[in-house]
């Protein structure tokens, strides 16, 4: 019984540090315009699991990251959703591709799907909303996810190694 606890443990454990990275991201830290540069950590999680562990990452729980992401955050609710789901489906469709890629052409790949799911994401809350909304916020949001990736993947590769004791 413990036994399979553990594994089920070991199972959800991706959704849920995803789930507790968008809390934190989401948390009012009072700093002048840090909040328009936040880096986009779900789709970090997303994007990391997805090629790695894809068995890990299933889509309901990327709905749920993007749901909860969308409704904390005080937007437009289906954006985010979207955004994330395609690039989940977006990672999973070339999931072959990944499995001998270096960590380089992984971030680089990365950079093309974040693009992609953060101006689709744009385009949708402008939509959603019926106004134009200036995307330079979203360039320098797309800056600051690229440039965390690297710090976030490290920490995410060292806790699939721990769990794969």
């Amino acid at each position: 019984m413990l036994h399979r606890l553990d594994g089920v443990a070991r199972n959800i454990s991706p959704f849920f540090v995803t789930l507790l990275l968008v809390l934190l991201s989401l948390l009012p830290l009072r700093i002048t315009g840090f909040a328009s540069i936040v880096p986009e950590v779900a789709l970090i999680g997303v994007f990391f699991w997805s090629v790695h562990r894809p068995d890990l990452m299933p889509i309901w729980a990327v709905f749920i990251i993007g749901f909860v992401h969308d409704l904390l955050a005080g937007g437009a609710w289906g954006p985010g959703i979207v955004g994330l789901l395609i690039a989940h489906a977006l990672v999973v469709w070339q999931h072959r591709f990944f499995l001998a890629a270096s960590f380089v052409l992984i971030w680089c790949v990365f950079m093309l799907v974040a693009a992609v799911s953060m101006a689709l994401t744009w385009l949708l809350t402008c939509l959603a909303m019926m106004a134009y909304i200036d995307p330079e916020p979203v360039f320098f949001q797309f800056l600051m996810t690229v440039a965390v990736y690297p710090v976030l993947a490290w920490f995410f590769l060292r806790g699939q190694r721990l769990f794969q004791r």
